[in-house]
């Protein structure tokens, strides 16, 4: 009875130590990890709200993030147009400034370079406010969306405007229909140029007084500038000056020795900041700005040439050499310039000037509906090495040399330019009919043998010519008794001399009008029109524009930035006014979408916050460990183990004692 007594308290002693151990383990667990249930075991029931409020508490914390994220966003994007606003200020500022009339014109050309400047800033930080790559006020993004809430349709939508100098109205198809001319040339204009020689609106472009003046040494932009406004009158447009020349990219400004602008020394300096400020406090007839990539521009209001020179220009990015400025022209009445040389190409009586002068000036042929047209095109053809952009658009490789080749290639992509175009050859022939039947069996044209000896004026030439069916080449007469070949595509046109050469043909004349010797062979290359299908701008860029005959100008209907804010008349600065609070009012109410977006973000967040706290307090009440609860339970827990412990030894004690007894 004793042993067997004794055996059962020792079985229920151990269950209370076992149970005791639990205890201990649990409310060990559950101090440790701060919480009371952290298995399914633990409360089954309330593992299912459990698991939903940690993800709703989770996602609540997200949708936080993604809210601080859009007001950061609204943030930047009312900081870019904040500083828009400032440059417009400016601009307003310069514009009240020219309203004056006792300004002079050079007044007004040095407000009109700042006022473009500041335009010109405003469409870089349309394209420089962007977030996470976005873009913000280029346009490019219509909208962008945030997930702020827990839900799948808790978006927020922010409205992205564009806010460049044409979308403010400041610059566009409404302002002056001008042209902006390549780099001029250095030339003795006084001996190889007459004042007819180059057409304005089909009048002279150069007052016959002044065009003896422009010497070498005195071919300047300005030089040729005060000629052409010098005639005016006559042909109704002006011309203004001006230069500019952009150094290369430095990360990093390392000046070695100094160089000079202009003849100034510029001293050595350590930063670009303080090299642009140097170069505004020591070069005279330039000014110079820093720009967003690191590069520096020089420019003036004149078109005098800037000259680069001294012992390191290379180390602040620039190359020695003289730089000749551009020139501006356009019609005082606002409609399209045309500007050509004077050739029977062009419907004069004679080639007395030749695209090669225009050229020189940095022009190409522009008729009045937008249409341009090249000097004669190289004799190679195109690669996907040669840097020819048409509306910044890079052209691809020809088939040939030939203009026609050339059109093809540029019209690949007028989808992305919207600039089509077309080729055409035009060679004139100055014929000896006397000489017919004795030489003229040997002449071919494209390969083509023509029998020309029977033949005894210009009708049977003509005749002889086009009954050969040489590709679209078609002869024809024009008013001078010559014949004229003509290609419609612009393809080659080469004429091959067997016999004695300038026996039947005397001579040769290309469509500039330059007359050609007769030689052996003689190969004409072709031009060619390019033609803006809106009426719009036609810009041609790029280091080998030479390959198409052109020079690398722009065609403006639509100006460049700033050419709407004119000063150039104190009408035009008052006129100008009520353009430059449209775009302010404008910058203001974009800014205030963006602070509304704020604002409702900021209203969003304050609501998601309190959720996320109610969600977190409710877990907390189901999940969490009561630590004063826990406490006492793991204080009874180790004391009644250690009771149970001691019951069991002295159990186990008394059983040898009655052992030994019995024994």
């Amino acid at each position: 009875m004793l042993n067997i007594g004794t055996f059962t308290t020792s079985q229920f002693i151990q269950r209370n130590i076992s149970q005791q151990i639990k205890e201990v383990t649990e409310s060990t667990e559950r101090l440790s990890s701060g919480k009371r249930v952290n298995r399914a075991s633990d409360d089954p029931s309330s593992i299912t709200p459990i698991s939903r409020l940690n993800a709703q508490v989770l996602s609540l914390g997200k949708a936080i993030s993604n809210g601080a994220e859009g007001k950061i966003l609204a943030q930047t994007a009312d900081g870019g147009l904040s500083s828009i606003n400032n440059l417009l200020s400016r601009v307003r500022e310069l514009a009240v400034q020219g309203g004056s009339t006792t300004l002079t014109t050079a007044d007004r050309n040095t407000l009109q370079v700042e006022i473009d400047a500041y335009l010109t800033e405003i469409d870089a930080l349309t394209t420089l406010v962007t977030f996470n790559t976005t873009k913000l006020l280029d346009g490019s993004t219509g909208k962008v969306q945030f997930l702020v809430g827990q839900n799948k349709d808790d978006y927020i939508s922010i409205n992205l405007v564009k806010s460049d100098s044409t979308a403010l109205g400041l610059s566009g198809a409404s302002g002056v229909k001008e042209f902006t001319s390549g780099r001029v040339t250095s030339f003795n204009y006084s001996t190889n140029l007459a004042a007819s020689d180059i057409k304005i609106n089909s009048q002279n472009a150069l007052a016959a007084t002044l065009t003896s003046d422009l010497t070498s040494g005195n071919n300047t932009a300005t030089a040729l500038v005060t000629a052409i406004n010098a005639n005016s009158n006559t042909h109704g447009a002006t011309a203004t000056g001006f230069n500019k020349l952009t150094s290369a990219a430095k990360s990093s400004l390392s000046m070695s020795d100094t160089f000079t602008i202009n003849t100034n020394v510029i001293s050595t300096q350590t930063s670009l900041t303080d090299l642009v400020t140097g170069i505004n406090e020591q070069a005279g007839g330039v000014t110079a700005t820093l720009n967003s990539d690191n590069t520096i521009t020089l420019s003036n209001t004149t078109g005098n040439d800037i000259v680069i020179g001294g012992n390191a220009p290379t180390d602040a990015g620039f190359t020695s050499g003289t730089y000749l400025g551009y020139i501006k022209l356009a019609n005082v009445d606002g409609t399209f310039v045309k500007i050509e040389a004077m050739t029977k190409a062009n419907g004069y009586a004679s080639n007395s000037g030749n695209i090669d002068d225009l050229a020189r000036f940095g022009f190409n042929e522009v008729d009045s509906s937008t249409v341009i047209r090249s000097d004669l095109v190289s004799t190679n053809a195109l690669t996907a090495s040669h840097d020819i952009k048409i509306n910044d658009i890079e052209i691809g490789a020809s088939d040939s040399a030939s203009a026609a080749a050339k059109a093809i290639a540029i019209n690949a992509v007028s989808s992305s330019t919207n600039v089509t175009a077309s080729g055409d050859n035009l060679v004139t022939l100055t014929l000896n009919f006397t000489e017919a039947s004795s030489a003229a069996s040997n002449i071919s044209i494209n390969g083509n043998a023509i029998n020309f000896s029977s033949v005894t004026n210009e009708s049977d030439t003509i005749t002889a010519i086009n009954s050969a069916s040489i590709g679209d080449i078609i002869a024809s007469s024009n008013t001078s008794g010559e014949v004229e070949l003509a290609s419609a595509s612009g393809a080659d046109i080469a004429i091959t001399h067997a016999g004695t050469p300038g026996v039947f043909i005397d001579g040769h004349v290309d469509a500039t009008g330059t007359t050609i010797a007769v030689g052996s062979s003689v190969s004409f290359k072709g031009q060619i029109l390019l033609t803006h299908t809106a009426g719009d701008v036609i810009k041609i860029s790029g280091d080998d524009v030479s390959e198409l005959g052109f020079q690398a100008q722009a065609s403006s209907s639509a100006s460049i930035p700033g050419s709407i804010i004119s000063v150039s008349t104190s009408s035009n600065a008052t006129s100008a006014l009520t353009t430059i609070d449209t775009a302010i009012d404008t910058i203001a109410n974009t800014r205030a979408i963006f602070g509304a977006s704020e604002n409702a973000i900021d209203h969003r967040l304050s609501y998601l916050l309190n959720a996320k706290n109610n969600s977190t307090s409710r877990l907390s009440n189901i999940e969490d460990a009561d630590f004063a609860l826990e406490t006492a339970r793991l204080t009874k827990a180790r004391i009644m183990s250690k009771a149970a412990s001691s019951m069991l030894a002295q159990a186990n004690a008394s059983g040898e004692v009655f052992l030994k007894l019995i024994n």
